[in-house]
């Protein structure tokens, strides 16, 4: 995790300090930008060199985590100091806290002088120190145990099993093509539309997480025979916490069911005389089946059901008597050509197809460590050294059941990312199975601030570079795509996810809070990424994550103090929360101490504020992304002098806005304004916003001035 301690401690040097008009009069500069030259030489030797990517190298191990730990700790240092800083009126105190904000420089450049020393030492002898080896690593890690576990891992979809989408040549394309499971296909396709049973029937697939489940499920309800033989069709993915409103939701919505408030009712209503065909994806308990079932009629009319499960006892037990589908490994050849589509070529040099072949067997015949091996080698170079090095370490950990083998294969490409590990990592702050918009992802990514600077491009398209490169390896998948065929939502396997929440919680980067299957820890050290759970209430947890940079919540809190939260995590950058607000957001002057902040999103789980209320905004120098909608809240630009004051604000989305009063600055950075009174839209305004792209207007159209 060095790499994006390095970046974003630079990242916040260019952002306060390094600026053409510095918001502080420093007299130390040069310390400033020595320092920042001196990250600048760590960041490229660690994106650059193979010692990197070197597996044993503990000598390279041992400084990149000193690399870090300096970095973080004098980045946290410096922040500090600026939230006393920025807000102080009196120049006594603000002298006090620059003067210690220079010895922080001072170490800084210290410290980072002798890591260069130890790097150029290291590069130059060219040779391993011993230490804990990459397998005693791993075994640190869960990776690698004496005993075969009886426990299953989570895993989650199947659906990057899809061979096209991982093709270097065509990440984003999507395709059924899958390898092998030609009889099963042929045998749920019997069992659904051929079989003379006119009773509901239910058809089950078995089988191990990363086996082709949901890839398999996915090609059956995408067949053209299946969408003529049944009037409606709905899939939903139950996961191992499965939430039945939110199940039914999702039905209602595949189906095109208008709800009446009782969920179960309205679906079973139009379910009513229609001959249906209903996927249940990775379901994990009786308990989710039977919630769900009653949901189902019977018409006597060829209606059918399909489900996929890890567990046998559960596919079993909805099938009702009816035999289940299992899934079956792939042998030798099928597995061969898995890989080969997966990488994109079918000939091979001699010597390469030996090395393949070799890698390709020690996957054992799991669809996705092959598919994550393949791409691996896919950014690999053709050289038969470093193939051999792939080829070594995969023979040295695969060792013990699939599962164990799989998820050692996963760590080995993930060991690969240096400049993706904090982009991987961050997949953790979301739900499991969670479809994730990429437009907010790569706007979070941007305002995290781990990604490298690039010159001639903006912070969100070096994100869109690194989210193709993780899609390219196999690391992620597009689950949907817009209609001119740009991805518009990500998912994550679950043994990709497990990969991710384990690895985050290692680098003391995550913290789940009440998360059954995540058990809270407390760490003198506080995370910097905090994913807090429906219900939960952050703030007697303020002590330990009161230096944290972002807090997520994807679920609602119940009446929680929004302005206490925000005046104990003074550090933040990133707040993506939905909350119950019971006096809506002009009281939130809390807002005014986050300095750091970047992006804002505050969504009201309620929407019952009983009128509309005056935003107000303040200086955030930093802010690229504020988003407050359905919250009735108002913008009056006129009395909002704080818009004038977020040069790289490049995303503004709220209720209504109102005013736009004397509005004189050029907002060059300004890509997305919404929602906006029609009659505001005229000449003048776009003179001022010359980069929108995106523009959402209030009310009619009758009075927009159509020029562009």
């Amino acid at each position: 995790m060095a790499y994006a301690a390095i970046t974003s401690l630079m990242r916040t040097l260019s952002l306060h300090f390094l600026q053409p008009q510095p918001h502080l009069p420093l007299q130390y500069k040069q310390k400033i930008v020595s320092l920042h030259e001196n990250l600048g030489f760590l960041q490229e030797v660690l994106e650059k060199s193979e010692m990197a990517y070197a597996y044993d190298n503990s000598a390279m191990k041992d400084l990149e985590l000193e690399m870090r730990d300096v970095a973080f700790k004098a980045e946290e240092r410096i922040e500090m100091e600026l939230t006393t800083i920025y807000p102080a009126k009196g120049w006594t105190k603000r002298v006090a806290c620059l003067l210690r904000l220079h010895g922080i420089f001072i170490q800084a450049v210290k410290q980072t002088d002798c890591l260069k020393k130890k790097l150029i030492n290291i590069k130059s002898e060219k040779q391993l120190a011993k230490g804990p080896s990459q397998g005693e690593r791993m075994r640190q890690r869960g990776l690698l145990h004496g005993s075969t576990s009886s426990q299953q891992p989570d895993l989650e979809r199947e659906n990057n099993i899809i061979v096209s989408k991982f093709s270097k040549h065509a990440s984003i394309k999507f395709d059924s093509k899958m390898v092998g499971c030609n009889e099963e296909f042929k045998t749920i396709m019997d069992q659904l539309t051929r079989q003379s049973a006119k009773q509901l029937q239910v058809v089950s697939i078995v089988g191990m997480g990363g086996i082709g489940k949901t890839t398999l499920a996915r090609k059956v309800y995408e067949d053209s025979s299946i969408s003529f033989h049944f009037d409606k069709r709905a899939w939903v993915t139950v996961t191992q916490e499965f939430n039945m409103e939110q199940m039914l939701q999702c039905l209602i919505g595949c189906v095109n069911a208008a709800s009446n408030g009782n969920l179960v009712e309205s679906l079973r209503k139009h379910l009513k005389d229609q001959r249906y065909l209903i996927v249940m994806d990775d379901i994990w308990s009786s308990t989710a089946w039977k919630s769900v079932q009653r949901c189902f009629p019977d018409d006597n009319n060829g209606s059918r059901i399909l489900l996929t499960s890890r567990l046998r006892e559960v596919a079993e037990y909805a099938s009702s008597g009816n035999s289940t589908i299992n899934m079956p490994f792939l042998d030798a050849n099928k597995s061969w050509n898995l890989f080969c589509n997966v990488f994109g070529k079918t000939k091979f040099l001699s010597v390469f197809e030996q090395i393949g072949r070799g890698i390709v067997n020690k996957c054992e015949g799991l669809p996705l460590a092959i598919i994550v091996v393949a791409s691996l080698l896919s950014k690999t170079e053709a050289v038969v050294k470093k193939w051999k090095n792939v080829a070594e370490n995969v023979s040295r950990y695969v060792i013990g059941d699939s599962n164990d083998a799989c998820s050692r294969i996963l760590y080995l490409s993930y060991n690969q990312l240096p400049h993706l590990k904090a982009c991987f990592l961050y997949f953790g702050v979301f739900l499991e199975d969670y479809g994730i918009h990429v437009k907010k992802l790569v706007r979070l990514w941007a305002a995290e601030g781990f990604l490298r600077a690039v010159e001639h491009q903006n912070m969100e398209e070096v994100a869109m570079e690194c989210l193709k490169d993780l899609v390219d390896r196999s690391l992620v998948f597009v689950s949907k795509q817009s209609y001119n065929g740009k991805m518009k939502t990500i998912r994550m396997h679950d043994l990709l996810r497990d990969l991710c929440l384990r690895e985050a919680r290692h680098e003391n980067l995550l913290n789940v809070i009440r998360d059954e299957k995540l058990p809270f820890f407390k760490n003198k050290i506080s995370c910097r990424w905090i994913r807090a759970a429906s219900g939960f209430d952050l703030l007697p947890l303020t002590k330990c994550f009161h230096k944290s940079h972002s807090i997520h919540s994807p679920n609602s809190y119940y009446s929680v103090s929004v302005e206490r939260l925000f005046s104990h995590f003074k550090l933040l950058r990133v707040v993506d929360i939905v909350c119950i607000f019971s006096y809506g957001y002009g009281v939130l002057n809390a807002l005014a101490n986050l300095i750091h902040l970047r992006y804002l999103s505050l969504r009201d789980s309620t929407n019952a504020l009983p009128e509309y209320f005056d935003l107000e905004l303040f200086e955030h120098w930093n802010m690229l992304s504020f988003i407050v909608p359905s919250a009735r809240a108002t913008l009056d630009f006129s009395k909002a002098s704080g818009i004038c004051k977020m040069p790289l604000l490049r995303n503004f989305c709220i209720e209504r806005i109102v005013s736009l009063g004397n509005l004189s600055v050029v907002h060059r950075n300004l890509e997305s304004l919404s929602w906006l009174d029609s009659w505001l839209c005229k000449k003048e305004l776009f003179t001022r916003i010359p980069n929108l792209k995106k523009l959402g207007i209030y009310g009619g159209y009758g009075n927009i001035d159509f020029f562009l």
